[in-house]
């Protein structure tokens, strides 16, 4: 019945497709979908990414694979992604996912013969899956199912069933997502691992700055109306240094002012590396620099969450094991928070911020973050090393 479905399907949808794709000037190729093309690829390992978040996630998976000897094709399943795909992993092979029929899945398989396929998140196709698995193993990383696709799981319960007994192990991204999985499939291979989106893969700059010995918040992505927060809660704290990083570098001036205004001595990163023991605020006049800063950081502050933007990344100061303080306005990382829920303090005004420092001055959470994120990178990894050394 699949097949005939999705035979209906394809006959409807893929002129459709291809008028698209030309139209956004990408080029939807029916050679690849139907793996009309020689090629070759030795001590391989297939990865296939439905999106341009999936193969953002990818990341640590394909360097730890790379650092392994293994060469890595990556299928998309659009040519928007097969063009960033080109560009964020100039060491792979990558191609368009092959047509859910038989005889294209097979014809990929004999092109490349890889010794594995990885799945990442929620890309379930009936054929890709089940006629894959009958010749080498197939991990679903990152596995999820979210609560709103559930209900189409369930009521399609005999058909997912079918495609996750293939998989040879389904690494899940939490408690949720693996009860989830269990109860379309209790006896399918499961393995709680942790979310891959929390393994940093971004390539840092080693910059050095040498701070005096005081505590550090750094304030990234800032607004005009948090650094007003920022900078009347530092006439509070005489043991701290503010080192503010606006969002809009374009708005250096006016940051300046704004410091100038509240009577805090200030230094610029373009002028000076070497902090002087009496600055109150180090001013990221730079881009690009952010990232590394928060390595110094005791606190960090994440923008965009007092001024109703929905919050900017709060990764990379999670990720260096910084608790941080973000506004109510934080709704696009809600996410992200909740995983981190023990280590992020939320606040309304600079009254609050004062009080989350003194709470954030007894505890101790940079190891815990670190070792969170550690479990979840080794747990991936150890699959592979299971399964592919």
């Amino acid at each position: 019945m699949y097949h005939i479905i999705y035979i209906f399907i394809f006959l409807i949808l893929s002129p459709i497709l291809k008028i698209k794709a030309i139209r956004k000037g990408y080029d939807f190729s029916f050679k690849e979908r139907f793996v009309l093309y020689k090629d070759s690829l030795e001590n391989c390992i297939w990865i296939h990414c439905a999106s341009v978040g999936e193969l953002n996630t990818a990341k640590p998976i394909f360097k730890f694979l790379k650092e392994k000897g293994f060469n890595v094709v990556i299928t998309v399943s659009s040519p928007r992604g097969k063009k960033y795909a080109q560009k964020t992993y100039p060491d792979a092979v990558i191609r368009e996912l092959p047509f859910d029929f038989v005889f294209s899945v097979r014809r990929f398989l004999r092109v490349y013969k890889p010794k594995a396929l990885i799945i990442l998140e929620e890309e379930l196709w009936y054929n890709l899956v089940r006629i894959t698995s009958l010749e080498i193993p197939v991990f679903l990383f990152n596995g999820r199912i979210s609560q709103k696709s559930f209900g189409f799981y369930k009521f399609f319960k005999r058909f997912y069933k079918k495609i996750l007994q293939s998989f040879k192990l389904i690494a899940c991204r939490s408690k949720e997502d693996e009860e989830r999985f269990k109860y379309i499939c209790s006896k399918c291979n499961t393995i709680l691992c942790g979310d891959l989106k929390y393994i940093s893969s971004l390539d840092e700059k080693d910059i050095q700055i040498n701070f005096p010995k005081k505590n550090l918040i750094v304030a990234g992505s800032t607004y005009k109306k948090e650094e007003e927060i920022l900078l009347k809660a530092l006439k509070n704290l005489p043991d701290y240094i503010l080192v503010l990083a606006p969002r809009h570098i374009e708005r250096i001036k006016e940051t300046k002012k704004l410091i100038e205004n509240f009577k805090h001595k200030y230094e610029l990163f373009s002028e000076t590396k070497n902090v002087d023991k009496n600055t109150k605020v180090y001013l990221i006049d730079t881009l690009g620099v952010l990232s590394s800063t928060y390595k110094y950081a005791n606190i960090a502050f994440i923008g965009g969450t007092i001024e109703d933007i929905g919050g900017h990344n709060p990764l990379e100061a999670l990720l260096k094991g910084i608790p941080i303080i973000v506004g109510k306005n934080h709704y696009k990382i809600k996410s992200v928070l909740e995983d981190f829920k023990e280590f992020v303090y939320i606040i309304e005004d600079e009254n609050d911020i004062l009080k989350s420092i003194k709470k954030i001055e007894k505890k101790e959470f940079s190891f815990n973050i670190k070792e969170k994120v550690e479990r979840i990178k080794n747990c991936y990894e150890n699959i592979l090393k299971k399964y592919l050394l």
